[in-house]
């Protein structure tokens, strides 16, 4: 049982601190859970955002109900040496190796509920949910509270996800995209003939097979040796560059409250709104 959280809401000052004291004393009580408002977006921007209201059990990825997806974790920490720098081609290799096994399994596995067997054939999704950023800052010596830790994790993020869309629009060539792009492009359809053809050379430009790839967890700027240290929110903006969000924490928060654990959430709100408001045609070519 996952309980939504949305700090925007306007409820009384009493029972919100009534609700965030039981939602703080119940943190380990699996599978009770807090979860935030989220959105999954796409790997490519023609295809739009869609409302994360459910939820996959493995890894505590918000999703869109009724949708069907392939899963599998990368861990930095494993790709570390010892210097503290990535072993960045072996990190690339393993992810564009995942990409294609996970169209494989979209391929081979049979879906009992016919609303995912629908969902796999048209989107295609992929969540490589990629972890140990807390523990890279750490094994690195770099203070959270600066800004260019931050900027120094998204560059990275943002370099993986490069190399996630790359390697599904290698796929693409080979097995075409991912047939939402057709089901959207129908609307554009009704707006005559030059419009059309303006979308089918965006498809070209830009389709990939999978609608969805990168997934991260808000909980993995944190640390997971050590007591949660409040620094580490800083870093907290990389989950914007998320295709979808999971909110598996591996972290001890003993040392925090319920304050704490609400000033998390609020923040942690305020980032995931700030992705999700952001409008279609801004995401579009």
């Amino acid at each position: 049982m996952y309980f939504v959280v949305d700090p925007d809401k306007e409820v009384a000052p009493q029972q919100a601190a009534l609700v965030w004291q039981r939602l703080w004393e119940m943190r380990d009580l699996t599978p009770i859970g807090a979860v935030m408002p989220a959105v999954v977006s796409s790997a490519c921007p023609l295809l739009p955002d869609e409302n994360a209201d459910a939820m996959l059990v493995a890894t505590l990825t918000q999703v869109p109900a009724g949708t069907a997806w392939v899963s599998f974790e990368v861990d930095l920490v494993n790709y570390l040496r010892r210097d503290g720098e990535l072993r960045a081609a072996l990190l690339e290799k393993d992810l564009r190796a995942l990409v294609a096994e996970g169209e494989r399994r979209h391929d081979e596995t049979r879906w009992s509920d016919a609303e995912q067997y629908v969902d796999s054939n048209n989107n295609r999704r992929l969540s490589v949910f990629v972890r140990g950023w807390g523990d890279l800052v750490l094994r690195r010596d770099r203070e959270p509270l600066a800004l260019a830790t931050l900027r120094e994790l998204e560059m990275l993020a943002d370099r993986l996800r490069a190399v996630l869309i790359g390697a599904s629009r290698l796929v693409a060539a080979k097995s075409g995209y991912c047939p939402a792009h057709d089901i959207a492009g129908a609307r554009v359809l009704r707006h005559g003939h030059e419009m059309n053809a303006r979308w089918r050379r965006a498809v070209m430009d830009n389709g990939l097979r999978h609608r969805n790839l990168l997934t991260l967890s808000p909980w993995d700027v944190f640390p997971r040796d050590e007591a949660a240290d409040f620094r580490y929110m800083n870093l907290l903006p990389i989950v914007r560059l998320a295709h979808s969000v999971s909110m598996r924490r591996d972290i001890d928060i003993s040392c925090w409250d319920a304050r704490d654990f609400k000033a998390f959430h609020e923040r942690l709100s305020a980032i995931l709104r700030s992705v999700g408001d952001l409008p279609l045609v801004a995401k579009q070519v």
